[in-house]
């Protein structure tokens, strides 16, 4: 039988043990942890099923689309946007034992279990005021609202997914019947080695993991933040969940990126290089043309209508998608908008790709694929790091915005802002000569910026 002795001493180890643990000692509560679900909307939460209604819409919304950590953030504590300033719904600040003076100059008493509910449901606090009309009426149960009210309490040491006192796991979209997806994954991976030889971002282990474009929104729960080396974001995709892509989605979304001009501007930069060289005005479309026209070649499958005008115009996509053996009944005078030209990339960049594929050891068949995933993956490590130790989503999605002339991975320089999360909205105009079937080695760069 233990004596009083070891068994103080015993109670002193765990005690020692849990200060040194921290992590597994403060574990989530059962029930903290289903209202962690339902505030960061992950799937399998109560919000799969549930709905919401807002402002004098009468029409219901799937409540999975309003996740509670969109307006009030990672730690409860809201964040201004776009002229909306959600409150602070940490159970500290809720349960303040004062009447509190909201942003908005809206004063309420103290929130309750039971007033908690009936402001998520009805959209009155404690003191009967109307909440903000952007504010969402969940038709959340009891029970389902008493899990998050006991999440809030803890809501400001929470985690954001894929993070943990060693890891940080990002998903990477790759289609795996996509012939480059085997190429980029292998140069990934060592790019992932070389960051956990230099001691890993602050400490943490960075784990890619290779994400179905048919799961990103189940996956979206499960890892820190998504990488887009091949395909756009879809649209209406969980705007918490910061986004890298080469090109930027149809729909704009506050958490992604884009490095580069999407196919409209690079359009965008054709017509208006064409009214500036020739003063051709309108440019025609290549599927209709007429000979002697300048026309816009905006499909492959256009290619035997477009032989006969005098000049024609495509992206780099439309471009790469014509056989090689085809493109020599293109014009002459032919012109292809390059989002990335390599001479807009910086040397040294150049170097750490060539050595990064040199340990890859892949064949040149996908090299503009390898490229894109390692500009991508580039732009991620590049902020993560930049984001520190104490990295959230939030944090992330503000040290991009906080990003200038980026010169680490194979495009031109990148800058963003809060208003602006294309990296390089330029495109160069290069000339491609179908007889000898070789490009220019430099064109004319557009960019809608400089006028």
């Amino acid at each position: 039988m233990p004596t009083a002795f070891t068994i103080k001493s015993l109670a002193l180890l765990l005690l020692m043990l849990c200060m040194l643990a921290l992590p597994a000692c403060a574990d989530l509560t059962a029930s903290e942890e289903r209202g962690r679900a339902i505030y960061f909307g992950e799937k399998g939460s109560a919000l799969d099923t549930a709905e919401v209604q807002i402002g004098d819409l009468s029409t219901k919304l799937p409540a999975r689309t309003f996740p509670c950590a969109s307006c009030h953030g990672r730690t409860g504590a809201g964040k201004s946007e776009r002229g909306v300033q959600p409150s602070q719904i940490s159970r500290d600040a809720l349960t303040r034992p004062y009447t509190v003076k909201e942003a908005t100059g809206r004063k309420r008493p103290p929130y309750t279990s039971s007033s908690f509910r009936n402001a998520v449901r009805s959209g009155k606090d404690p003191g009967g005021n109307a909440l903000s009309e952007a504010m969402p009426r969940y038709d959340l149960t009891d029970k389902q609202l008493a899990d998050v009210w006991a999440f809030l309490a803890v809501v400001a040491q929470a985690s954001d997914p894929g993070i943990t006192d060693d890891t940080l796991t990002v998903g990477i979209v790759l289609d795996q019947a996509n012939p480059a997806s085997q190429a980029q994954q292998k140069l990934l991976g060592v790019l992932a080695g070389d960051i956990e030889k230099l001691g890993g971002v602050h400490g943490r282990k960075l784990t890619f993991r290779i994400v179905s474009p048919k799961n990103t929104g189940a996956e979206a729960a499960n890892v820190f933040a998504l990488v887009f080396p091949q395909s756009v974001p879809p649209a209406g995709f969980d705007n918490t969940v910061p986004v890298v892509s080469v090109l930027p989605a149809s729909v704009p979304s506050a958490s992604a990126f884009a490095l580069v001009a999407s196919e409209a501007d690079q359009t965008s930069a054709l017509k208006r290089f064409a009214t500036e060289e020739w003063g051709v005005v309108s440019v025609k479309d290549g599927c209709a043309a007429k000979k002697g026209e300048t026309v816009l070649l905006g499909s492959a499958r256009c290619l035997g209508n477009a032989t006969v005008a005098k000049r024609v115009l495509l992206t780099q996509a439309v471009f790469s998608s014509i056989p090689t053996a085809s493109r020599k009944l293109l014009p002459a005078e032919t012109y292809v908008a390059f989002a990335t030209p390599l001479s807009r990339v910086a040397q040294n960049a150049q170097s750490a790709f060539a050595q990064t594929r040199a340990r890859a050891r892949n064949d040149k068949s996908a090299i503009l694929a390898e490229a894109n995933a390692y500009s991508a993956a580039a732009l991620m490590i590049e902020a993560l790091m930049r984001t520190g130790r104490d990295v959230s989503r939030e944090g992330f999605i503000d040290t991009l915005e906080a990003v200038r002339n980026f010169e680490g991975g194979m495009t031109p320089p990148l800058t963003f802002g809060p208003n602006r999360h294309v990296g390089s909205r330029g495109a160069e105009i290069v000339r491609y000569d179908s007889f000898a079937g070789t490009l220019a080695t430099s064109g004319i760069w557009i960019d809608p910026d400089i006028r």
